[in-house]
């Protein structure tokens, strides 16, 4: 029995579909830090003492929410004491789709498992498409692939920065005077090493490691156009983004009871929602460019007696967020926002001038408009295409050269002859012309004369 072992990896091309114009809505520190709180906007020393010092008046005053000596803050989902043996760390924005920050002190270790499994496990499953397409970098572990099927009906996983791979092996046996040929076709080396390993169980004799070894990997194109599903919303996740919004302001200073609002949307099963998405114009005034970032902003304001929160995600789901009313402390501002893709923090600005009008408005989703999400998405989404289509243009283009050099008949070190340079030539074209076709939209004719002139300009110039 002979085999013939092919490994693919379909590279992932994107089409953006047309997104639906509404999304379905939803009917590193203490407590208190003794230091200016991160990302805590502020003029000088004075405001960031204004806040230490309002931090402890707090911890002094507030006897409901603390016991004795000891301090103990209250989790914001059960209500109950939170004890040094059942605190935990709860990251502002949810670690699953990159974030890095956490807090202590506002949830117990079981309510953070719980939420952990329920609205962030939600969340992340929405926000999946976007976590794969922009390629996040989570601290522990990886985004998880998910399974599509394209316009062509082809069944594949979309992984991390869009690559595309094979479902499952394919197998074909073909019945020879010798025995049986078998062809594996896999999608990654583990898949096929896990195949010829179960092949080995009943045919002994098979050499895995040798078959590996001589295994042919070749790359294609899926055939069909990718559809994702974009739209966010609904209660899990909803709860998720206020969770995010309500640690912010906890890192911030401002004690979970004074945000009444979140805590009921929080603690009630039937709870009221406190949010409302927000597209008529970008509150951000200093946004990055092109980055499709992650952004949790809260602003306590004693004018408006609102305690109002921002949360963002990859730059496109845009939500206000009302945790309290009637607020009389000190004014607080903070804002966490970072590219989730390596980690990068970005000093920004967030404008939260709202008051119980506007709250209403963004409520009734009079601030939420089809133009504006268009914007948001086009973007982020636009110069991330454009950044992963000449990545791949990149790569297929040298892997070719470089293919067609090695096989070329040329001797290391010898002058090509007129021979060689023609066969570099041929074998470039056919590797590059799939892409050109495929990607490019260019017939078959038209690619093969752009790959050839490509290769030969390099011959010319080398």
């Amino acid at each position: 029995m002979k085999l013939l072992l092919v490994t693919t990896q379909e590279i992932f091309v994107y089409r953006k579909n047309r997104l639906n114009d509404r999304a379905a809505p939803t009917n590193d520190s203490a407590p208190f830090p003794t230091n200016s709180p991160d990302g805590c906007k502020s003029g000088d020393r004075q405001e960031h003492l204004a806040i230490r010092v309002r931090a402890a008046h707090v911890i002094g005053t507030c006897r409901h929410l603390y016991e004795g000596p000891s301090v103990r803050p209250i989790c914001a989902t059960c209500g109950g004491q939170i004890t040094e043996a059942d605190d935990s760390e709860e990251h502002i924005i949810s670690a699953a789709i990159g974030g890095r920050r956490t807090v202590r002190g506002l949830l117990h270790q079981v309510c953070n498992n719980q939420a952990g499994q329920t609205w962030d496990a939600e969340l992340e499953r929405q926000l999946r498409p976007l976590a794969l397409h922009f390629g996040v970098q989570r601290q522990r572990g990886q985004t998880l692939r998910m399974a599509i099927t394209t316009t062509a009906g082809e069944e594949l996983l979309l992984g991390p920065k869009g690559q595309l791979t094979m479902v499952r092996p394919n197998i074909t046996r073909t019945p020879t005077p010798q025995g049986v040929n078998l062809q594996i076709t896999a999608g990654s080396d583990a898949q096929a090493r896990e195949v010829l390993e179960a092949l080995k169980r009943k045919t002994p004799h098979i050499d895995v490691e040798g078959t590996l070894a001589t295994a042919q990997v070749r790359r294609s194109y899926a055939q069909g156009a990718v559809q994702l599903q974009l739209g966010f919303g609904g209660e899990l996740s909803g709860r998720s983004l206020v969770k995010s919004a309500l640690a912010l302001a906890h890192q911030a200073g401002i004690p979970v009871d004074r945000c009444g609002d979140a805590l009921r949307y929080l603690r009630e099963a039937d709870g009221t929602p406190c949010f409302g998405y927000y597209y008529v114009g970008d509150l951000i005034s200093d946004r990055p460019a092109e980055k499709p970032l992650h952004c949790v902003a809260i602003e306590a304001n004693p004018e408006t007696s609102l305690i109002l929160g921002y949360v963002e995600y990859f730059g496109v789901h845009r939500a206000v967020v009302c945790l309290g009313r009637g607020y009389r402390g000190e004014a607080v501002k903070c804002i966490y926002a970072i590219d989730p893709r390596n980690g990068a923090t970005f000093d920004l600005s967030v404008r939260l001038a709202f008051d119980e009008a506007d709250i209403e408005a963004i409520y009734d989703y009079r601030m939420d408009d089809a133009s504006g999400r268009q914007e948001a998405f086009g973007q982020v989404f636009g110069p991330a295409l454009h950044a992963q289509r000449e990545a791949e243009r990149s790569r297929v283009f040298k892997e070719a050269l470089d293919y067609a050099w090695a096989n070329c008949g040329a001797e290391q070190n010898e002058m090509l002859t007129t021979q060689n340079m023609a066969t570099i030539s041929e074998l470039f074209a056919e590797r590059v012309m799939p892409w050109l076709q495929h990607v490019e939209g260019a017939s078959a004719e038209t690619a093969r004369r752009q790959a050839k002139a490509f290769a030969d300009f390099i011959l010319r110039t080398a």
